[in-house]
Formats: structure tokens, C-alpha cells, sequence
């Protein structure tokens, strides 16, 4: 745990992006809380309240308490720049840069899916939800979802039935485990898996944070699959994280009379994988990490033998097969912002990647 960036993050509202703005102005976490405030205010997306509050270490009460809490609570506590945070996360556009969990991240967990779904299904979207994700537990295939009512809990159980890893996203902090009649469904994934949440202790809960959970959900999943889910189900945001983060989305297809079903429906329209069984994600979804992973080192291997310049070499080191936005190639690249544009664009122009929606580079393998 890197307890300068635990700091940064117990001044209020600072979130991903005003994060990595003050990183990229001083170089690192420590770096930022030793900086004056008119320093810290040269940097975009800043506040006055939130360069006070570093100045004068008005997180310090803040950073107490997490320590404290968690030390009660046999809660663990990881930060972004960590060896052991899941590097599938790690590569989304606005990672969650503190969390807290209990149980322990494993090899298993990627590759994860992810199921998401109303919290008031109708017996046909409990059905296909239990049945779609026992089949997909059976593979021993770690599954993600949000702990709360309905799809989310019928996906956990699932997972818990069948021997699979689950890890529960709370838009909680651990001050309250919601809802309340989960507590026995929450002890058990946390023996058989991994409950976490971005939001510290003492934060107040607010509805804002569902909504950021589920870009969590998304990150740490290979695909998503939404099974029931109504036009303002919270599903759908998961939904277009995914698509966002350049993840597979699927959706389950429902009775179009009943109304229920009308965010699936939508998103099916707008280029989602219809599925009705278990074997229309397997037979599509690449599952094999470790061989993925082999690939990868073997690629930038020949394409150093292929005598690319060091620029296009360290850019190459930060790129995936599934996308890197061009916000954390900047972060991680020890290169000015002209160098890495060249790169990318002779690479491009080259074949080696290619460039998606959103400003997300990939490795064209």
C-alpha cells in the first residue's frame, strides 16, 4: 500500500482524474503532498479546498481512520502503483486508485466475467441468470458482479454453488454492507473470493457511488453479460463501460410485451451478443490468460528484433491485446506527450497496433 496515495485520496472529491493530473505535474504521490498551494493550483482540475486541505494535511484525520478501521475490520487496503493490484483494473481509462477488500485476488480472477441484471428480476430473468452462470462456474471461471438484490446475488450464488470465485463490487464502504439482508451471502463470498469497494471509510453514501462501482465491474471482467434489465436499469451503465473499456457485452433477450427487458433489447440493437445459453459466450470468449499472456511477450519480442526505435519499444511495453487509453499510455510511458504520439503513429502506420474507439490503442495481434 502506498500511503502517499491513500493520502491524496482522503481529500474529498479528488477522484481518478485530478489524481493523475497532480501525478503527472510532480512526478509522484509523495511528490504532490510536499508541494505549496500555488504549485498544486497550477494544475488542471484542481480546487482551492482540495490544494488547502493537501497543504494543510487536513486528510490526515481522514488517513487515521482508514488505517484504524481497516486494522478493526481485517480489511485490506491496496493502491494503484501496487505490485499485487489486478492488472486487468490497472488498465482501464479511470481506475479506482485505492481498495479495500477482504479475501484474497488470485490468479483465477482473470479471466472473470462479469453478470449484471435488475435487482427485481421476473422468474425467467432468475432462471437464465442461475443457469447461464452455473454453466459459466462449472468452466472455474471467477464471476464479478455488485452484491445487491436480484441478478447480482442470483450470479453470486451461482459462483458459491458450484466452487467458483466470486468477487462482490460494493458501492459501500465497509461501514455498511448493503443491503443489509446480503450479510450472509457477503460472508461467503469473502471466504470463497473477494468483497471491495473504492469507497473509504466515513465517506457518505451516496447514490453517485453505485454508479462508479460499476465501471469496477466492467474493469476487472473479460466480458459482461446483462440478463435482465429494464431502459434505466443500472445495468446498462455497467453495459457501456464495458463497451468502453473495449470488454465484450452481452445480453439476454426477453419477452418484448412485458417491458422488462427493454434495456437487453436495446443494447442487442446496438451491437451486443445475444445470448440464450451458456455455450454463446464460451464459444466466443477467450478465457486462456496464461496463453494470452505468452503471446504477448513473444510479440514485442519480434518486434524488437524488428529494430523499433526505443520510443516505440517503451510505448509497445504498455500496450495489450485489449486496449490502453491514450491518457494512462501518457502516465506510464516515461515520455513527453510528442514522443508517444509519434510512436503510436509510426506503429500505426507500421501494422504493429491499431486504434479504437475512444482513444484506446491495442497491440494488432
Amino acid at each position: 500500500m502506498d500511503i502517499s496515495t491513500l493520502s491524496i485520496m482522503c481529500v474529498e472529491d479528488i477522484g481518478p482524474r485530478t489524481y493523475f493530473s497532480l501525478i503527472q505535474a510532480f512526478g509522484s504521490a509523495e511528490a504532490v503532498l510536499q508541494q505549496d498551494k500555488s504549485s498544486l493550483m497550477q494544475v488542471k482540475d484542481i480546487r482551492e479546498s482540495q490544494a488547502d486541505a493537501i497543504v494543510n494535511k487536513i486528510y490526515q484525520k481522514m488517513l487515521e481512520r482508514q488505517l484504524e478501521q481497516s486494522r478493526k475490520k481485517s480489511v485490506k487496503i491496496i493502491t494503484y502503483g501496487d505490485e499485487d493490484y489486478p492488472d486487468i483494473l490497472r488498465q482501464i481509462y479511470n481506475p479506482p486508485l485505492v481498495l479495500l477488500y477482504q479475501g484474497e485476488f488470485s490468479e483465477k480472477d482473470d479471466p472473470a466475467f462479469g453478470i449484471v441484471g435488475m435487482r427485481y428480476p421476473d422468474d425467467y430473468g432468475k432462471q437464465m441468470c442461475y443457469t447461464i452462470a452455473s454453466d459459466i462456474a462449472k468452466k472455474d471461471i471467477c464471476i464479478v458482479s455488485g452484491m445487491a438484490k436480484g441478478i447480482d446475488s442470483i450470479a453470486h450464488r451461482a459462483a458459491l454453488d458450484h466452487g467458483a470465485r466470486t468477487i462482490a463490487v460494493m458501492g459501500t464502504s465497509f461501514d455498511i454492507i448493503y443491503p443489509a439482508e446480503n450479510k450472509h451471502l457477503y460472508r461467503e463470498i469473502r471466504k470463497n473470493g473477494i468483497v471491495c469497494t473504492e469507497t473509504l471509510f466515513g465517506r457518505q453514501q451516496v447514490p453517485a457511488h453505485f454508479v462508479r462501482r460499476n465501471r469496477i465491474i466492467s474493469g476487472l471482467s473479460r466480458g459482461v453479460l446483462v440478463v435482465q434489465a429494464g431502459h434505466k436499469s443500472g445495468a446498462l451503465v455497467t453495459a457501456f463501460n464495458a463497451n468502453e473499456q473495449n470488454r465484450d457485452v452481452f445480453a439476454v433477450p426477453g419477452d418484448v410485451l412485458k417491458g422488462r427487458h427493454t434495456g437487453c433489447h436495446r443494447l442487442i440493437k446496438l451491437g451486443a451478443k445475444i445470448v440464450e445459453k451458456s455455450e454463446d459466450i464460451l464459444c466466443e470468449y477467450p478465457f486462456i490468460q496464461d496463453k494470452m499472456k505468452a503471446q504477448g511477450d513473444l510479440f514485442i519480442q519480434g518486434q524488437i528484433k524488428k529494430k523499433l526505435s526505443k520510443e516505440e519499444e517503451s510505448v509497445l511495453t504498455v500496450l495489450n491485446k485489449e486496449g490502453v487509453h491514450i491518457d494512462m499510455i501518457f502516465y506510464k510511458c516515461d515520455l513527453d506527450r510528442a514522443a508517444i504520439m509519434k510512436a503510436l503513429l509510426d506503429m500505426e502506420l507500421k501494422g504493429y497496433i491499431k486504434r479504437g474507439k475512444g482513444n484506446y490503442y491495442s497491440r494488432n495481434i
